[in-house]
């Protein structure tokens, strides 16, 4: 199984990461891809992927840490995508939830980091929180430079959206958020084919039902992809061997460095 969302160099997990680690093989875990939200989580997730075999990284500055994007940050962005561990740009985006910073630096960062991740043939990982409409926006102003692959991370839009993101070859993952009573995303998922899903925890984020409030784990996957399998009508088995073809065709430096 395969988590393409998460956060062990969170302070939640810092003195787990070895425990949580060695757990892998015992819960079916393939790998998992560390996302990046500033340049310290930027450098952390790498140093990461470089000490473990089965950890990926991302580069990127997230929504909310906008207002600290600079030249230097940009630059050390393009440094680190030389490395075959560095998978993606993310996790990048709006969140109007929480408006850690202002706006129109959100878009204009969003934006900006779309046409970087283009220039180094890289997919985004996207964070869109009480934002779709301007989200939707910025992409289509953008479309020229989205050449290697859109994911919605943890997407908590429309079914509708969801219709329009398919028609654009968009992916979308799911998380400890769809387990939960309230979920109702029977009609999201309707809307997405299973070749366009993968299975995230956000961790140490959302943990799954029946494990809500406590710290969430990369080892609590298994409980994700069985309810999206109970969405498609499909086994465990089967939706395992689906998130991974589709996590594979996205991540296409994650297929290069298995097949070494």
């Amino acid at each position: 199984m395969i988590d393409t969302h998460l956060h062990l160099d969170d302070e939640k997990l810092a003195d787990r990461v070895d425990e949580i680690y060695n757990a892998f093989e015992e819960f079916g875990i393939e790998f998992v891809i560390n996302n990046s939200c500033d340049m310290q989580t930027m450098l952390a997730g790498l140093e990461l992927a470089n000490r473990y075999e089965k950890i990926f990284a991302t580069i990127g500055i997230h929504p909310h840490e906008s207002k600290h994007f600079n030249t230097a940050f940009v630059e050390k962005m393009t440094e680190l995508s030389n490395q075959e561990k560095v998978v993606a740009v993310g996790e990048i985006g709006l969140d109007y939830y929480y408006d850690l910073s202002d706006r129109q630096t959100q878009r204009d960062v969003f934006a900006e980091q779309l046409e970087i991740a283009d220039s180094l043939h890289l997919p985004v990982t996207l964070h869109i929180r009480d934002a779709y409409g301007d989200a939707w926006d910025i992409l289509r102003a953008q479309k020229r430079h989205l050449n290697n692959g859109v994911l919605w991370h943890c997407y908590s839009g429309s079914a509708e959206f969801a219709r329009q993101a398919v028609k654009e070859g968009h992916y979308f993952a799911f998380g400890g958020a769809i387990t939960f009573k309230n979920a109702n995303k029977a009609d999201v998922f309707a809307q997405i084919p299973i070749d366009r899903v993968l299975s995230e925890t956000d961790s140490p984020y959302m943990s799954p039902v029946p494990l809500r409030g406590t710290v969430n784990t990369p080892l609590n996957i298994p409980i994700i992809v069985e309810k999206m399998a109970s969405f498609y009508g499909v086994t465990v088995g089967e939706m395992e061997e689906k998130i991974r073809e589709n996590t594979l065709r996205l991540f296409s430096k994650i297929e290069e460095y298995i097949k070494k």
